[in-house]
């Protein structure tokens, strides 16, 4: 998922998220558009640290993974050499 649509989609929850607070309030929704904007930034704010999150676990496991291989590929050369004898 890229960092744009993370971003946005998280924004446009905070919009909803505040939209529907205001709902259940009874007040009107749209008198004070700078605390939907304040939710939006919020929101968007952690849409952009999952993102970054995301991107540093998978940085994370794709390193696990190439110490793996070159562990089993290690292990596979021990074995053969262990068998050649």
């Amino acid at each position: 998922m890229s960092v744009l649509t993370s971003v946005s989609g998280f924004a446009a929850f905070g919009v909803l998220v505040r939209t529907y607070a205001l709902g259940i309030q009874k007040r009107p929704l749209f008198s004070n558009p700078s605390s939907h904007l304040a939710a939006a930034a919020a929101f968007g704010g952690v849409g952009y640290f999952f993102s970054q999150a995301i991107d540093r676990q998978n940085a994370i496991i794709e390193g696990k993974k190439e110490l793996l291989l070159k562990n089993r590929e290690r292990a596979e050369e021990i074995s053969k050499q262990q068998a050649a004898l």
